[in-house]
């Protein structure tokens, strides 16, 4: 099919195309992400694997994010490109029943994570070109609804299907479905329908620490980001060790979450566009950090609901924020390799940080609820650094805002 001009693209009826495949490629990542996230980790605790290991399994998104520098070599260019990638990392998850070896479970899960890792910048730049900026939160928080609704539906489904036809196989159904999804985004037509220009692994992390205002953003996500990461393993623990909770009661917990994932979307979208990422990023930390610190302290599987319905509103925050501040910040061409610089930077943190809390767990120096509390003090001050950013945001605003009102009072009238 022949790509489609500006004019097309620019319709309403190529804006919805555009949206629709778009919203069935999100609907793919959702399903698969949340089984990994949520399922899997449960479901090697049970396979045998330790602390470490688990760590080694939650590091895995983000050894992909921090190889992503190099996504402008070797990433996806074209939509086609990125469907084909994105298949083939769901279609490995079928791996895990085919060889049903504990161990595989972490290579496995690596590779998925670096096709998601590498096709994020050419993303970003899609959505530069398909969707006006006027309605760009609103038409994210869309996809992030619907990513959000199908993560709901694989960990409700996928944690009854597991204790009947065992956790891997679950995964790999689910790998399944993630694989014909990704077929949807060779289907995406962009206004300027040529390859992605290529970028160096040293261009994109310059194209982010010459922004300032991202670099500020970078560090504060380094902190914040790095203390949900160190704890991801430790969930589990606390899953299997404290509360002996079944797959099922784990996929319940998923459920929870993914529904206040997308209910939160909407809004976050509708913030966005209306006062900018800066208060979408402030608010959601900070309920990202109380959801650690419920997790931490809880002594029964209601507190966890209640850590989960906040921590799926703070992590749509994230999703909506992000694009919009490096959409702000950077013309439409460098979005690819700030993207990719922005995920090799916070990538490096997230490959370390699992292992320093299971470390510290494995050797006996904390039990798992003083790990998780070691976590929420650093989450604590990205947390700050985000209030402070949007802090001097707005008072960056209102000093601009004085500044014109000003001007008008001198003006002479007519």
């Amino acid at each position: 099919m022949e790509p489609l001009g500006a004019e097309s693209v620019a319709t309403p009826l190529g804006l919805r195309r555009n949206l629709t495949l778009d919203l069935a490629t999100a609907v793919g990542i959702g399903a698969t992400t949340a089984i990994i996230g949520s399922l899997l980790p449960t479901v090697a605790r049970r396979e045998g694997l330790g602390p470490l290991e688990l760590a080694a399994l939650a590091s895995a998104p983000f050894w992909a994010n921090f190889a992503g520098a190099f996504a402008g070599r070797l990433g996806p260019r074209t939509p086609m490109q990125l469907a084909i990638s994105r298949g083939v990392g769901s279609g490995l998850l079928v791996f895990l029943v085919l060889v049903p070896v504990p161990l595989v479970v972490i290579p496995v899960a690596i590779a998925f994570w670096f096709t998601i890792s590498f096709g994020a910048p050419l993303q970003l730049r899609l959505w530069g070109q398909i969707y006006p900026p006027r309605l760009r939160g609103r038409l994210l928080g869309v996809l992030g609804t619907g990513r959000a609704a199908a993560a709901g539906a694989a960990a409700l489904v996928g944690g009854l299907l597991a204790d009947q036809i065992g956790g891997l196989t679950v995964v790999a159904l689910v790998g399944v479905v993630g694989a014909v999804c990704a077929l949807a985004a060779a289907g995406l037509r962009a206004p300027q329908p040529d390859a992605a220009r290529a970028y160096s692994a040293r261009s994109s992390i310059r194209a982010l620490r010459e922004r300032p205002v991202l670099r500020r953003v970078a560090l504060a996500q380094a902190f914040y980001g790095g203390g949900l990461i160190a704890a991801l393993p430790l969930y589990a623990l606390v899953n299997v060790d404290r509360l002996s909770l079944s797959l099922g009661e784990v996929g319940f917990i998923g459920v929870i979450g993914a529904i206040a994932n997308t209910a939160a979307f909407g809004v976050w979208g509708w913030v966005a566009d209306r006062r900018g990422w800066a208060p979408v990023m402030s608010v959601g930390s900070v309920l990202g950090l109380l959801s650690l610190v419920a997790y931490a302290l809880a002594p029964a599987v209601a507190i966890l609901w209640i850590s989960v319905i906040l921590v799926g509103i703070a992590n749509a925050a994230v999703d909506i924020g992000l694009p919009a501040v490096m959409s702000e910040e950077s013309p439409v061409d460098e979005r690819p390799a700030v993207m990719a610089g922005w995920n090799s930077l916070t990538g490096a943190r997230g490959v370390a940080a699992p292992f320093i809390a299971s470390g510290l767990v494995e050797a006996g120096l904390v039990d798992v609820t003083g790990g998780l509390l070691l976590c929420a003090l650093t989450s604590a001050v990205g947390t700050l650094l985000f209030l402070r950013i949007g802090g001097w945001r707005l008072s960056g605003s209102s000093q601009k805002a004085s500044a014109i009102y000003g001007h008008i009072r001198s003006s002479p009238r007519t």
